[in-house]
This record gives structure tokens, C-alpha cells and sequence, in this order.
């Protein structure tokens, strides 16, 4: 759909912009409304008010809240008791270093 505006005033395009941006309010506004009455059919299909649906979180979300265990360490750097690693993910560098001078993994357990 093309409209040809060229033989359009300043004046007359601000007005038609004006029109335009209350024609897209107002479907803005139809659009909500129909949306809000969707979320309110589906919450009164389920029997519950619509504050009641956006508070149930349970198994929807249970994968990304469920809480991740603390993995002990099972390796310690002796030159530094605080350096430790789980065995898991990238090796640290102090690691990397002492197993490039030959020494071996079981050396370094906790």
C-alpha cells in the first residue's frame, strides 16, 4: 500500500501524522484489551483470577530454580592452600604449570 503524499502541505503532513498517531493508540489500546481478555478467559478456564496465574511459579520454572550443590574441591595447590579446583571445567593455570613440569593430577588431591 503506497499513499502519495508529495502533494501535501507541512501543515497538512503534521496533521496526517497526528491522525496516524492516534489511530496507532487506539489499536494499541484494542490490542491490550483483547489480550487482557484472553489472559482473563484462560485464568477463568483454570478457575483462578488472573493475580492468582502470574503467581504460580511451580513446575513451570522448576528447572532454572532449582538449586545448584556446591561442588567441594578435590585438588589444592601446595605452594598455595587457598588455590583449589572441583575437577571440574578449565584447569587452573597453577595446575596447568605443575603437570607441564611433570608432576601428576594425584599429587595435588585433597
Amino acid at each position: 500500500m503506497s499513499i502519495d503524499l508529495s502533494a501535501l502541505s507541512i501543515e497538512e503532513l503534521n496533521a496526517v501524522i497526528a491522525q496516524a498517531q492516534q489511530l496507532i493508540k487506539a489499536k494499541r489500546k484494542s490490542s491490550v484489551k483483547q489480550a487482557r481478555a484472553k489472559v482473563e478467559q484462560i485464568a477463568a478456564d483454570l478457575g483462578m483470577t488472573v493475580a492468582e496465574l502470574l503467581e504460580v511459579k511451580g513446575d513451570v520454572n522448576a528447572l532454572s530454580t532449582k538449586e545448584k550443590k556446591k561442588v567441594e574441591p578435590r585438588y589444592r595447590n601446595p605452594a598455595n592452600v587457598e588455590e583449589t579446583w572441583t575437577g571440574r571445567g578449565k584447569q587452573p593455570r597453577w595446575l596447568a604449570a605443575q603437570l607441564a613440569a611433570g608432576k601428576q593430577l594425584e599429587d595435588f588431591l585433597i
